[in-house]
């Protein structure tokens, strides 16, 4: 049967009633088990283009992915900054709601795949996000990638262990390419409207504009029936459902209208400056298959061609081609030295993945260090010096393992080296400062930290040279002609009592 869902439009002209409408099928018809199943056969039946579902399908990918990137680097910053989490549990429900439902309706206002995507999402009922902040808290976090200093290759989906089962479960069911492709949209619109969410509100939180929202546009401009379907004249009647086909139309129209033109190149997706503005089309996947690919410069084009362009060029597209896992052509892990990802089920903690992005972003940065200020400062032992090569060693291995070991070294040695010609005094950096900042990176508790950093002193001590730890892999030589060689021998890391 049939249902009726409420207009993109109204999430602006009645928030209200429409998230109360919503909020009513999400515990009707498309609650739990059985919703899953209803929007697969839902989104089956309105599927009128496989070839366009198809040929989007990488763009709402790379798109998400970028959604997702941006997200985690504003709430980074708000987490260490502006002391986010406590804020956000310290507002009112109220406060909470007025910004989480603003954030739906900005987003749902935008695009009809977005808006109907509420039926996939039970994770963004109001009532549930509002009374308890932890809820929302937690999904932002289930959203944040591992390293904002690029954009994924692959999206993050919201965990939900029945969607998730269900999802397994079709996916083995699917022969058609029209199964395919209507499943994979389905978990990826889960995740690109919570996401969108999330991030309109948290800039919502915190007064900022709300984030750029790009929007394709349609392949053919829209075309309508005046008349009503029967199913809406047998939920409605006729004039109510005569009437509510032109006030759906009139929004559709609306949307259209905004929708600037989009340059195809993954590596660039800039929208036209002006909706009247035209990109300029790839005459083969148009004339073939009707498929308007644009650029917005030959640049792009010729990117885009060298790209993987010419393997689709003027033919019928696949599911299997379309669903390969790409790196973003100029913003990707691999297009400059960086700190790796997280590997044997590392957690990197929101603090640590703020650490290791700043760094991927800024590589001739060594550390950031935070001051009892709460000022961020850079630290790098020099270009071209042992310390630096080796200590960039050990935070690899830190970063992406979590070893202990080497969480205390480099612990050690950025204690000692601000232990050096007063730096404490000028930067407002101490031994307590780092050890605090370490607990917070990598989740040791407090008393082990200080423990394995003075037992790394206690190993220094007991060095013939008096060497810290960092220095003993290193030949002689490199120690005896290091100019603070004798300040560092004579350095200790001592902690003030409580």
């Amino acid at each position: 049967m049939t249902t009726l869902l409420p207009l993109p439009q109204d999430a602006l002209n009645n928030p209200v009633r429409w998230n109360a409408e919503w909020e009513r099928l999400l515990s009707g018809p498309y609650s739990l088990p059985d919703g899953p199943s209803r929007c697969f056969d839902e989104a089956l039946r309105d599927m009128e283009d496989v070839e366009n579902s198809l040929k989007n399908y990488p763009f709402l990918v790379s798109n998400t992915c970028a959604v997702q990137r941006n997200l985690t680097y504003e709430a980074l910053s708000h987490f260490s900054r502006d002391d986010f989490e406590r804020k956000w549990m310290r507002a009112s429900s109220d406060v909470r709601a007025q910004h989480i439902l603003g954030a739906m309706g900005a987003v749902c206002s935008k695009a009809r795949n977005l808006h109907d995507a509420r039926a996939y999402c039970p994770e963004i009922r109001l009532l549930r996000l509002k009374l308890d902040g932890k809820v929302f808290l937690n999904l932002l976090k289930s959203l944040m990638v591992e390293d904002a200093s690029f954009i994924p290759s692959e999206y993050k989906s919201v965990p939900n262990k029945s969607w998730d089962t269900w999802a397994a479960k079709q996916t083995e069911n699917n022969n058609s390419e029209e199964e395919k492709i209507a499943l994979a949209k389905i978990v990826l619109l889960r995740a690109k409207l919570i996401s969108h969410v999330v991030h309109f509100t948290m800039r919502s939180f915190f007064g900022e504009e709300p984030p750029a929202l790009t929007v394709q546009r349609a392949i053919h401009k829209p075309k309508f029936s005046s008349e009503p379907t029967p199913e809406m004249v047998a939920i409605l009647g006729y004039d109510a459902a005569k009437a509510r086909m032109k006030e759906d139309i009139a929004g559709i129209k609306a949307r259209h209208r905004q929708r600037p033109d989009i340059c195809s190149y993954l590596g660039c997706v800039k929208p036209a400056p002006d909706p009247s503005v035209r990109f300029s089309r790839c005459p083969t996947c148009f004339d073939n298959m009707e498929r308007p690919v644009r650029y917005c410069s030959q640049d792009c084009q010729r990117a885009d061609w060298e790209g993987g362009h010419r393997e689709v060029c003027g033919r019928s597209l696949d599911f299997d081609t379309v669903s390969q896992v790409v790196d973003h052509p100029v913003h990707s892990h691999a297009s400059r030295p960086h700190i790796g990802l997280p590997v044997d089920g590392f957690k990197r903690s929101i603090p640590l993945v703020h650490q290791v992005t700043q760094l991927n972003l800024n590589p001739t940065v060594d550390y950031y260090l935070w001051s009892v200020n709460n000022e961020p400062q850079t630290f790098d032992f020099g270009p071209d010096t042992y310390p630096h090569f080796k200590f960039r060693e050990l935070r690899e291995g830190a970063m992406t393992t979590g070893d202990p070991l080497q969480v205390a070294v480099i612990a050690h040695s950025l204690c000692i080296f601000f232990s050096l010609d007063r730096m404490q005094d000028k930067m407002g950096i101490t031994p307590e400062t780092i050890v605090a900042q370490m607990v917070r990176e990598y989740g040791i508790e407090t008393d082990d930290m200080k423990k394995q950093v003075l037992e790394m002193q206690m190993a220094q001590d007991y060095d013939p040279l008096h060497r810290p730890p960092l220095y003993w892999g290193a030949p002689l030589r490199v120690w005896e002609n290091d100019n603070r060689v004798w300040n560092l021998s004579e350095t200790r890391v001592t902690f003030n009592s409580p």
